[in-house]
Order: C-alpha cells, then structure tokens, then sequence
C-alpha cells in the first residue's frame, strides 16, 4: 500500500468537519510552499533580455573558447 493510500484511508476514517478542515487548510498551506518540477524558471526568465545580444554572443564564443577543448589531447 502507498503512503497516498494510507493517507486516503485515515482520512475516510476522520468524521470530524473541524478537523478535516484543519487538515484541508494544512495541505494549501504545503501546496504553496511547494516549487514547481520545473525549478526556478520564473526567476530566470526574469532576467531575459537584459543582456544584448552582442554581449550574449561574446559570452558565448569566449567559454566555448575557454572550456570547449579539452587539454593534453
């Protein structure tokens, strides 16, 4: 049995609608403290744009410049 299952079949035991309740507002509580699967994307995108694309560019010849070989071979 899950710990979802359990979790369904104590609270099918649960006749009080007060105690329900609590146990309702506490996982909307958990439920928007939760990130997404997706990570930080918002925070991300926050910053597209920012950087012209000149620069964006430049920064990206210089590390594939930097770090695209490997040395010794």
């Amino acid at each position: 049995m899950t710990i979802k299952e359990r979790i369904l079949l104590d609270l099918a035991e649960i006749e009080s609608s007060r105690l329900l309740y609590q146990i309702f507002e506490f996982v909307h509580l958990i439920k928007k403290n939760i990130r997404p699967e997706e990570g930080n994307i918002e925070e991300v995108l926050a910053f597209a744009g920012s950087l012209p694309d000149e620069d964006a560019v430049q920064m990206q010849k210089d590390i594939s410049e930097e770090f695209g070989k490997i040395e010794g071979e």
